[in-house]
């Protein structure tokens, strides 16, 4: 038995050409992108608002007002003399 010598085969895939990317495509990405993350900004911004709010709601209402926090009263001294 005599092994003949193997000869490769090569095979070529040819792709498809890319397409150019160009100076429009790059802008409209970045508007793109600029425009998502300010988007996001303002539903983070709106949530966490949402939230401060409705904490220091939660709090109004379940602390009780003869604990020892001290009032100042500043918008009471509007218009008055300060007094010696």
């Amino acid at each position: 038995m005599i092994l003949q010598p193997v000869t490769p085969i090569v095979v070529r895939v040819v792709e498809e050409p890319t397409r150019e990317t160009s100076v429009a495509d790059i802008l409209l990405g970045a508007v793109g992108f600029v425009g998502f993350v300010l988007i996001a900004a303002a539903v983070v911004g709106l949530l966490a608002g949402g939230l401060f709010i409705l904490f220091r709601v939660w709090r109004a209402k379940h602390t009780d007002p003869r604990d020892s926090s001290v009032s100042l009263n500043l918008s009471s001294l509007h218009g008055t003399e300060p007094t010696r």
